[in-house]
This record gives structure tokens, sequence and C-alpha cells, in this order.
């Protein structure tokens, strides 16, 4: 059975934003579940602001749906949602299930970047299999691929990377595969946006 994640998007209010991300990673630790607290480096729309993400990881969607039933059945972890949430401008959730996880990480391996390429097209398997094909011949560590459940025409792709340099390196290859790859992806999808995201916390 596939997994997936719970993708938690706070937008903080003004000078709440240390608040906010205090408060993300001190709910994801005493939680103990698997995931990542990141924040924005670059936004696609600047009139949104930064945000605050929360990223929690299920290996299957019944552990997902455990998660979600526990929340439903707790006022104290619904109380602890809008303590959070008083000191955003908005809160928005997303299910994401995996078509491939991220891949070929050690476990010395600890990323603080992440960037996130957000992809539309009207006939969504065409793309996942282009960009499964795409992802089948990369070296070192692959990126993930997920098609949110409640957005029938776009995929996300995930990378993860250790520094800047890492960062840079990825996104400015030149190499014919790689702008051949880039045109492949750019000619299956309907728009294309990326985002750049620094990694405070990692549990699990």
């Amino acid at each position: 059975m596939s997994g997936g994640i719970i993708n938690i998007m706070r937008r903080p209010l003004e000078g709440q934003s240390k608040n906010v991300l205090k408060a993300a990673i001190n709910t994801l630790e005493q939680r103990s579940v698997r995931g990542n607290v990141a924040s924005s480096l670059t936004t696609p729309d600047p009139a949104t602001g930064g945000n605050v993400m929360t990223t929690i990881n299920h290996d299957s969607l019944s552990s997902m749906e455990d998660q979600i039933r526990a929340f439903a059945d707790s006022e104290e972890i619904q109380d602890s949602w809008d303590q959070t949430a008083a000191m955003c401008k908005s809160v928005t959730t997303a299910i994401l299930e995996y078509e491939a996880p991220v891949e070929g990480a050690s476990e010395a391996f600890q990323p603080k970047y992440m960037v996130s390429i957000f992809l539309k097209r009207g006939m969504r398997q065409e793309l996942i299999d282009a960009m499964l094909e795409i992802r089948s011949g990369m070296s070192g560590i692959k990126p993930s691929i997920l098609k949110p459940l409640g957005m029938v025409n776009r995929i996300r792709i995930s990378a993860v990377y250790e520094t800047l340099e890492d960062l840079s390196t990825a996104l400015n290859n030149q190499s014919p595969e790689a702008q051949t790859q880039r045109a492949k992806m750019i000619d299956l999808t309907d728009s294309y946006f990326r985002t750049i995201s620094r990694i405070h916390d990692l549990y699990g």
C-alpha cells in the first residue's frame, strides 16, 4: 500500500514567524511522528509572504488515517492547533500520495534545504510517467514524486540538499542530459513554479 505525507502550510502574522516556527517544531517532537519543519527562503508570489511548513511522513494511507482520527478525537491536540493557527494569516493542509519517495540518501545524510517543484498538467498520469522515467536515470539522491489527493491535475517533485552549494549545482546543471530533462518537463506542463525552503528540524 502506498504511503504519503500530510503537508501543513502556515503563513505567520507579522512578527509571529519565530513563534509559529517554534510551535511547529515543538508539536512535531511532542507527537513523536516522522517528518520535518521548514520555512520558505523563496516564494512564487511575494504578496503571500513566507510560510512555515510541516511535513509528516506516513508509510501507508492507513497510518495517515490513524493520525487524522487521533486529531478528531483529541481536544488537546485541537486546542494546540488553534493556538498556533491564531498566530497565522492562514493555515492550509494537503494530503499527498507517493508515486516515489526520496531514494538514495544514507543515514548520515542531514538535508538542510529542499526544492519543491509544482507542475500542472491536464493529463496527470502522463506527466507522472514521464517524471518517473527521468528519475530512474538519475544518480545520487533521487527526488520524491507526489500527487495531491485534492488536486487532480498537479504533481509535486521534492529534492533535498545538504548545502546551498549542492542546491545551486543541481539547479544550474547545464549538461546535455539535464537540459533534455528540463525541456521534456516544460513540454509536458501547463504551469510550473519552484520553491526553496530551509529545513529546521528533522524528526523520526
